[in-house]
Parts: C-alpha cells; structure tokens; sequence
C-alpha cells in the first residue's frame, strides 16, 4: 500500500477516533506501573513523538524497532545514527504488526493510547508489554513534559528527563510572544467543504497562544468538524492549513470554500500551507513541537513562506534534538 495513503489515513483516524476516545484517555493515568532497567533492554517504539522522547532520554541504542513515521522523522533530523543499525522498521502504526512485534522479543513496548487503544488486549495476550504515554492528547507542554518525566522514571533515566524538560522550558521561553491576531488551523477540508480544526483544550492551541496568536476557533472543544459557515463567522487574521494530498487540491478546495472570499486572511492573503512533511513539528507532541512555537511565530509575523516545507523548517527555524 502506499504509504502516503497510509499516513493520511492515519491522520484521518487520529481525527474522527481521537474525538470519539478523547475524554476516555487525556487524563494522565494513575497507574503506577514499574520501572524497567538493565544493560539488555528492548524497546520497540511505534508513535513519532515516543520516539523523539526515548532518543532524547540517550535510549536510542535500546531501540530494535520502530514504525515509519518515527524514522521518518529522525531522519529529517539527522537522528537515524541514534539508533542500532539493524533497527526494524515497521510499515505502519495501525493496525499493529503484533506477530513482527513479538519476534524483536521487546523488553516492552512503548505506545501511544489514542493509537494502540483498540490493540492492547491483542498484545498483552501475545506476551507483549506495553507502556503507553498520552502525549498525543496533551493540551499543553506541562503535560508533555509530565509524560517525558514518567517516561524517564520507567526507563530509570530521571536525570536524563528532567535535562530535557529543562531544555524545552529554555527554547519556549526564547521562542514565545504574545499578540492579538486570530489564528484558525484547519487540519483537514472535506469534499463537502466542511473542515477539521483544533479547539482551545488541544496541543496546536497551545502553539498558536505561545507562538502570539489567539485561536480563532478557541472556544471547540477537542478536534471539531465545522460548517463553511463557521469560518466565515469567525473570520480570522491566518490561516494555517494542512495539505490534503497536493497544495493544487488543497488550494482549490480551499478557494471554494463558500464564502471564503469574505474572510480577512483570505483577502490580505495571509494563508500558509504546511505541505508534505512540515506537519511532524505541528502534530507530534514531543521535544521538537519546541520548535512548532517558532513556526507560528514566523507565521504570525509574517516571515514564513506561503508554503512551508521541511527544507524551510529545516534551514531556517532549525530543529535539533537534544540527547542527553
């Protein structure tokens, strides 16, 4: 299968699925579970923003397998070196690969619950164990940060997390701002017009407020599927859309949207596009989002590109991971 159908698949299935599990599993979980140590540890590490964490925490040698958009993303960032040279590399996140997972013989898998929810019977009863994080569903960086932590207490690399923590808390103070232009994501632009966004109690709003703008659609709750009507009644300074296949599709549907031509960003032309694989810094919760605040705040001044892509991210606003 495609893997660009693949991945938009799963951006698809984190959208409708995340609302619908939401309130379920965006409180931190109050399970203490016990730590893992030893020279032999095996980690298999199958979302993006776990394995942004484990790599920071120095636990990259550990990892013997981790899904496509992980490596995907460490590869951006020049991180695949972090890793065993015979790392497997699943194909997909979802559904889960459980016979592939059980032949690496983990040490523990490492997941997030908005991904792995439906699949953690199957891979407990496989022999398979899971810890699972809840960053993807974190309304802010203090709860990132709360899940680097626990991850750092699991693996018994508490020093290691609380470095981290204390380097993404210097990047945000370096990188926010304040400011009053309103600012809509829109995630995904149906057929019918209609379009996904992100309300008040979810990460990009975070972004927006740090990067110093206000989210036009601040007051949703979670991810919202909103009428054409909606966008217009909210009319904001930017807007900040993620590509739907190609940026001639995703310009065409956005230029009919009904309306659309009655919006401030529209007429000022303060539309950006993150197209291809710019949306890893937007979307995935993990150590580099630090650097998603300065995107914004690139955006929200006006010194972004109209289409951002990685090569832009990664010669101007220059994401690096930390290890410690």
């Amino acid at each position: 299968m495609n893997l660009k159908i693949v991945g938009l698949a799963i951006v698809i299935l984190v959208i409708i699925g995340g609302v619908a599990v939401y309130e379920l599993i965006k409180k931190p979980s109050t399970v203490e579970q016990p730590s893992v140590t030893g020279k032999h540890i095996r980690i298999v590490s199958l979302t993006p923003s776990d394995t942004q964490d484990l790599i920071a925490l120095g636990l990259g040698k550990d990892i013997v397998g981790v899904d496509y958009y992980s490596y995907t993303l460490l590869k951006l960032v020049n991180k695949t070196s972090c890793l065993p040279s015979n790392v497997t590399v699943f194909p997909q996140i979802y559904p889960v690969n459980i016979s592939g997972l059980v032949e690496l013989n983990p040490t523990v898998v490492v997941g997030e619950k908005g991904l792995l929810y439906e699949c953690i019977n199957s891979m407990q009863k496989a022999g398979l164990k899971t810890y699972l994080t809840n960053a993807d569903y974190a309304s802010n960086f203090y709860q990132i940060e709360s899940c680097i932590c626990s991850l750092g207490k699991y693996f018994n690399e508490t020093n290691a997390s609380k470095e981290l923590v204390n380097w993404m808390n210097s990047k945000l103070q370096e990188f926010s701002s304040s400011g009053n232009k309103t600012v809509a994501y829109i995630d995904w632009i149906c057929p019918n017009y209609y379009f996904w966004t992100a309300g008040g109690n979810v990460f990009i709003n975070s972004l927006i407020q740090l990067g110093g703008g206000i989210n036009a659609f601040g007051e949703c709750i979670n991810y919202e599927e909103l009428c054409p009507g909606k966008l217009i009644e909210a009319n904001p300074d930017i807007l900040v859309v993620n590509v739907v296949y190609n940026i001639s599709y995703t310009k065409y549907l956005l230029s009919h949207i009904p309306g659309i031509q009655n919006v401030t960003a529209y007429k000022d032309g303060n539309i950006y596009f993150l197209c291809c694989q710019s949306s890893y810094l937007t979307n995935e919760p993990g150590p580099l989002a630090v650097y998603a605040v300065l995107l914004f705040h690139d955006i929200i001044n006006g010194t972004a590109p109209h289409q951002i892509t990685w090569s832009w991210i990664y010669n101007c606003v220059k994401p690096e991971l930390p290890v410690f």
